[in-house]
C-alpha cells in the first residue's frame, strides 16, 4: 500500500489535520482519531470494539464506532474525512483489496461521508508498530481469531514469510498447526506468538490452549517454547495509525492523546540525595557547639563530631533537607500500600553504626558516608520491590474457575390451560392465569402475475355458396362453414340460394362469414372450398370470393386465482411475524410471551385487480388483526418445579435457569388456551462452591483440577488465573474473594 500518492505531503511541516482510522476484522470493527504532530503521529481518541456478524450490520457498527471515537473529540477542529483502513489479509489479494471486500468499504465510504486514504493489512500494521515499539524487527507468529476461520501470518526479521487461512474448528492449537504445516515442511518458526481480535474472554481462552500445547506431538518445530502474547483492541488502532503515519510523512513515533501529561496534585516532590545532616552528622562545625558526650571528649581533636537529633527522624524538620527538584516525578498507586513501612526508622539504626566507627576512628570520611548512604537507599528500595512484589503476588491474582458439570436431563410434556379471561375452571388441573394480546398490523405486498390468456381477433372473408338441388335454400345467420383444417366459419346475415337451373348451372349468392375462434391461422387464400351447414358437399358448396384477414392472436399476463391465495398467505406469514416482534413489548415484568398461540384474523383486504384483468404485476393491501398470549413466568416455573422437583435424581437439584419450556397450540375456546407443555430440565449435582474455595485456594491448576474431579458428574475445568504467572508461582490467587466458581452444564 502507498499512502503517498493518495494523501497530502506534509512532510518537514507541523499539520493540523486529522485522520480516520478504521480496524474492521472478521466480527469487529473499532475507529480512532490521529494527526501527525513534528516528528510522531498523535492518536487523539479511538474507540471500543463494536461487534457485527451479517454483512448488513458493519455499516452500522462502523457508525457506532466512529461515533464512539468522535465523542471525545474537539468539536471546532472539524471531523475528519480521510480514513486508513486497517483490513484482514483475508480481503487482500496480490496488494488490491478484494472486489467483494472493496464493494464493502465503499458502501461504509458512501453512507457515512468518509474518503477513502489507502489501506493496511493488519498483521503488517502489527508487525511494524511492534519493531517501533521494541526497537528490533518482528520475529514472530501472528495469529488473528476470527468467528469462522483464523488467519496466520509468519514474521522473520520484520520480514512476511506467508500468511495462510484456516478455518475453525473445536481446537484453536489444531488449527494453528495446520496453518504452521502448510508452510515448508521441517521449517523452524519463531518462538513467538502473537494473538489478537476484539473479543477479550476468547484471546485468554486462546492464550491458555497454546501454552498448554504440546507441538513436538503435532510436528510443529520451534527453537524453544514458544510464549504467547495478546495484542490488545488499543494496539490495533495504534498499529494502524502508525502505518499510515509512516507512508504520509516518514514517521516511525507513536503516541496517545495525554498520555505524557500528569495531575499537579499526583505528583511527589522527591528528595535529590540524602545529606550528611539528615543522617545526624554535623561536619566542620565547632566542638563546643555541638553539646558532646564524655566519651566524645576524648576525641575533640577531629573536625566532625556528632549532634543530637529529633525523636522524629522520620519528619525532617524545616532547613534540614535541601531544595528539592523542580522537576516532578509520578509516584504510582501501587507504592500506597507500603506506606506504614517506615524507611527512617531503618536510616536511624544505621546512623547509629557510622556514628559508633566515627566515634572509634576519632573522624569522618565524607566519601564513605556517601557511599554507604547510596547502599542504605538501595536496600530499601530493593526491599521494597520485594515487598511490593509479594503482596502484588499474594493480594492481586484473580481466577475464573468453570466446571463443567453432565447433567441428568429429562424431559416431561404436560397439556395445560392459559385462562386469558379469568373464568371459572373449576375441575381442570394445570390451569394458569394469562392475558390476551392483540395488535393491529397493516402492510402490501406485490408478486408477479402468473396466469395467462390468449386475445385477438377473428378473420372475416366473403364466400359464394353454390346450390345444386332443385329447390331455393334459404341459410339463417349464424349457419357453420367447414373449410380447410376443419376450420369453421359462420355466415353474418341470412342469405337465400336460389335453385340450380341445370345440372351445369348451380344457383349461387355471396355473403360475408367470420371466424368462430381467434387466431391467424382462420385467414384463407382466395378459391379455398367450405362445406355448408349438414349439406353435402356435392349438392352445396362454397368458395371463397377473395383472401381472408384479420385473424390475430396473443398472448397476454392476467391475474390468476393462485396468485391471490398466494400472495395473501404470504402477506399474512409476514404480518404475523411483525407482531409477533411487537407483542412482547407490551408485556410486563416477569411476564412469558408464548409465541405458539398466535392467531391472525383479516380485517381488511383489497386486491389492485380481480382474477382474470390483464397486469404483470398484482398488489394486495391487507389489515390483520393478531392476537397473542402471554402467563406469568414464575407461575409457569411453580408448575414445572411441582412436576420435575419429585423426579430429580438423589444429590441433584433442579435450577431455574436450568429449565427450558416450549409449547404446541392445541386450540382455543372463548378466551381459554390448550396447550402442550414440553418442559425440559437439566439437574446439576449439589455443589458447595464455598468449600471448593477453600479446597483449592493456593493450589496449582493441576492439583485444583485433580481435587475438582471428585464432584459428582464432573466433566472437564477450564482455569483462568490473571496475571497468569511462570513456575511455581503461578498458583491460584490465595484469597479466597479473588476466585469465582461457575457451575456450568456440558451441553
Amino acid at each position: 500500500m502507498s499512502l503517498k500518492d493518495l494523501l497530502p505531503n506534509t512532510k518537514d511541516k507541523e499539520s493540523s489535520e486529522h485522520f480516520w482510522a478504521l480496524v474492521i476484522e472478521p466480527g469487529w470493527v473499532q475507529a480512532g482519531i490521529w494527526t501527525i504532530e513534528k516528528d510522531e503521529a498523535r492518536v487523539v481518541s479511538m474507540s471500543p470494539a463494536t461487534a457485527w456478524e451479517a454483512e448488513e450490520d458493519l455499516i452500522g457498527a462502523s457508525d457506532t464506532a466512529l461515533s464512539a471515537a468522535v465523542q471525545n473529540f474537539d468539536e471546532e477542529l472539524g471531523e475528519p474525512e480521510k480514513t486508513v483502513f486497517g483490513v484482514a489479509s483475508s480481503w487482500v489479494s496480490e496488494g488490491q483489496i478484494k472486489k467483494e471486500y472493496l464493494e464493502k468499504i465503499r458502501q461504509i465510504c458512501t453512507k457515512l461521508s468518509l474518503t477513502p486514504s489507502g489501506f493496511v493489512v493488519l498483521p503488517e500494521a502489527i508487525a511494524n508498530f511492534l519493531k517501533a515499539e521494541e526497537g528490533a524487527p518482528l520475529s514472530a507468529i501472528v495469529v488473528g481469531l476470527g468467528p469462522e476461520s483464523i488467519e496466520v501470518a509468519v514474521f522473520k526479521l520484520g520480514n512476511l514469510i506467508g500468511t495462510v487461512e484456516v478455518a475453525r474448528s473445536v481446537s484453536i492449537s489444531d488449527d494453528v498447526a495446520e496453518g504452521l504445516s502448510r508452510f515448508t515442511p521441517g521449517e523452524t518458526f519463531p518462538s513467538r506468538f502473537l494473538v489478537y481480535n476484539g473479543k477479550k474472554v476468547e484471546l485468554e481462552d486462546a492464550r491458555q490452549a497454546l501454552l498448554k500445547t504440546d507441538w513436538e506431538i503435532l510436528k510443529i518445530k520451534f527453537l524453544h517454547t514458544p510464549k504467547v502474547e495478546l495484542i490488545d483492541s488499543e494496539k490495533k488502532v495504534l498499529a494502524v495509525c502508525l502505518a499510515g503515519a509512516s507512508e504520509l510523512a516518514d514517521v516511525n513515533l507513536i503516541a496517545r492523546e495525554g498520555e505524557d501529561e500528569e495531575a499537579v496534585e499526583n505528583l511527589v516532590e522527591p528528595k535529590e540525595e540524602v545529606s550528611p545532616e539528615e543522617l545526624g552528622f554535623v561536619i566542620g562545625e565547632d566542638i563546643a557547639k555541638t553539646k558532646p558526650t564524655s566519651e566524645e571528649v576524648s576525641v575533640q581533636a577531629q573536625v566532625q563530631k556528632q549532634v543530637s537529633r529529633p525523636e522524629k527522624a522520620d519528619v525532617p524538620e524545616a532547613g534540614e533537607v535541601k531544595e528539592a527538584k523542580k522537576e516532578k516525578k509520578k509516584f504510582t498507586d501501587r507504592f500506597l500500600f507500603f506506606k506504614k513501612i517506615n524507611p527512617f526508622a531503618i536510616l536511624r539504626g544505621v546512623k547509629k553504626e557510622i556514628t559508633a566507627v566515627s566515634r572509634k576512628t576519632g573522624s569522618f570520611d565524607i566519601l564513605g558516608a556517601m557511599t554507604k548512604r547510596m547502599l542504605i537507599f538501595g536496600v530499601i528500595f530493593l526491599f521494597l520491590v520485594l515487598g511490593g512484589a509479594f503482596a502484588a503476588w499474594w493480594y492481586l491474582p484473580k481466577a475464573t474457575v468453570a466446571i463443567f458439570i453432565a447433567p441428568k436431563k429429562l424431559e416431561q410434556t404436560l397439556t395445560i390451560f392459559v385462562d386469558s379471561r379469568n373464568g371459572n375452571l373449576e375441575g381442570k388441573e394445570n390451569v394458569l392465569s394469562g392475558e390476551a394480546l392483540e395488535t393491529i398490523v397493516s402492510g402490501e405486498k406485490t408478486r408477479q402475475a402468473s396466469g395467462t390468456k390468449t386475445v385477438g381477433e377473428r378473420a372475416k372473408g366473403v364466400v359464394s355458396i353454390q346450390n345444386g338441388t332443385v329447390n331455393d335454400i334459404s341459410l339463417p345467420s349464424g349457419t357453420f362453414l367447414v373449410g380447410p383444417n376443419d376450420l369453421s366459419f359462420t355466415t353474418d346475415s341470412q342469405v337465400l340460394i336460389p335453385a340450380a337451373t341445370s345440372p351445369s348451372s348451380p344457383g349461387q349468392a355471396e355473403t360475408n362469414v367470420t371466424a368462430s375462434d381467434i387466431g391467424a391461422e382462420y385467414n384463407l387464400a382466395k378459391d379455398e372450398k367450405f362445406s355448408v351447414g349438414n349439406f353435402a358437399k356435392a349438392e352445396v358448396d362454397a368458395t371463397a370470393v377473395s383472401d381472408f384477414s384479420g385473424g390475430t392472436s396473443k398472448q397476454i399476463a392476467v391475474v390468476s386465482e393462485e396468485d391471490q391465495t398466494q400472495l395473501e398467505n404470504e402477506l399474512v406469514d409476514e404480518l404475523t411475524e411483525k407482531a409477533s416482534r411487537e407483542l412482547p413489548g407490551k408485556i410486563a415484568e416477569g411476564e412469558l410471551f408464548i409465541e405458539e398461540a398466535l392467531k391472525s384474523e383479516i380485517t381488511k383486504r383489497s386486491f389492485s385487480h380481480k382474477v382474470g384483468d390483464e397486469t404483470s404485476n398484482v398488489k394486495l393491501s391487507l389489515t390483520t388483526a393478531v392476537l397473542g398470549l402471554s402467563v406469568e413466568r414464575a407461575d409457569l416455573l411453580q408448575l414445572a418445579k411441582e412436576i420435575l422437583e419429585e423426579k430429580a435424581p438423589a444429590g441433584y437439584v433442579l435450577r431455574e435457569e436450568q429449565v427450558d419450556v416450549s409449547f404446541k397450540f392445541v386450540g382455543e375456546e372463548e378466551g381459554v388456551y390448550e396447550l402442550a407443555a414440553v418442559f425440559t430440565a437439566n439437574f446439576l449435582p449439589q455443589v458447595d462452591t464455598e468449600d471448593i474455595k477453600k479446597n483449592i485456594v493456593g493450589k496449582y491448576p493441576t492439583i485444583a483440577s485433580d481435587y475438582l474431579t471428585e464432584i459428582a458428574g464432573f466433566t472437564r475445568a477450564e482455569i483462568s488465573i490473571v496475571p497468569e504467572l511462570p513456575g511455581r508461582l503461578g498458583t491460584l490467587p490465595r484469597i479466597g474473594k479473588n476466585i469465582k466458581i461457575e457451575i456450568a452444564p456440558e451441553r
